[in-house]
């Protein structure tokens, strides 16, 4: 007799345990479908499309997006970016579409912007990253600076490893709304082997995203007045040549955006 009542007790207390469990899953369900959609993607797709960017290129990850592979900006810089657009678009300011970033770096950060750089960086990077310091600091007729510095809490923006199986050389973020540099230079591992005067040029291109400037063969952003429109060599290219040096176009356009 004992058998049989210890197997109906616990008979019960499974089915009990299952009746509990599926009414905590639909309750679940329920919470989770009743979630509005946050951000919304679509108007912010929309943004950047309008600034020229092609909407095959642009990759929403988490809390930021990524854009034509190597520029990053994060949502709520995104969300900023739109509710000034809207306002221009509802008072009527004329939209242009081409070379540089919103928000370019304050004069508050802009004469010695500063990098730290991860331990995990290995010598060959670190080589190239001391080379894109030295490379934009050379410029001349610009209050633009850039330095190393040891200390994490004391640095504008931090330069790490990352690793994707992926034909990204490097990444990095866009100044935001608060006029400071680009918060990130992410390297992908992946591409350790590159030679070094492409690593050269891929750090030297990426800083040049923190600084506020976007690919000069695309046509997102702002005109700078004054640059060629055709500037093939230029380091902000979105595909990475062997460094030979700044052309006109990019030091004129360095000059005009962070004239001494």
């Amino acid at each position: 007799m004992k058998q049989p009542n210890g197997g109906y007790i616990s008979s019960v207390i499974c089915l009990v345990a299952l009746i509990l469990l599926f009414s905590s899953c639909s309750k679940k369900d329920k919470e989770l479908n009743g979630l509005s959609p946050t951000p919304n993607v679509k108007e912010m797709t929309n943004y950047l499309v309008s600034q020229g960017f092609d909407e095959q290129h642009i990759v929403f990850d988490k809390d930021r997006v990524v854009i034509e592979s190597d520029i990053i900006m994060t949502l709520p810089d995104l969300e900023q970016r739109v509710a000034t657009w809207k306002r221009e678009q509802q008072s009527g300011v004329p939209q242009t579409e081409q070379r540089r970033n919103t928000y370019i770096v304050s004069n508050v950060y802009n004469t010695n912007i500063k990098f730290y750089i991860d331990p995990a960086v290995p010598a060959s990077w670190r080589t190239a990253i001391q080379g894109a310091v030295n490379n934009w600091n050379a410029i001349n007729g610009t209050r633009l600076g850039m330095s190393i510095v040891a200390n994490q809490a004391s640095a504008n923006t931090r330069i790490f490893m990352g690793f994707e199986s992926s034909n990204w050389i490097a990444r990095a973020y866009l100044p935001g709304s608060d006029s400071k540099p680009g918060v990130t230079v992410e390297i992908n591992s992946n591409f350790n082997n590159l030679e070094a005067s492409k690593k050269l040029f891929a750090l030297t291109h990426e800083f040049g995203h923190t600084i506020g400037f976007h690919h000069t063969n695309q046509t997102s952003g702002v005109l700078i007045p004054g640059t060629p429109s055709v500037d093939p060599n230029s380091v902000m290219n979105s595909f990475v040549l062997p460094w030979n040096g700044f052309t006109s176009g990019d030091i004129l356009a360095t000059q005009i955006l962070y004239p001494q």
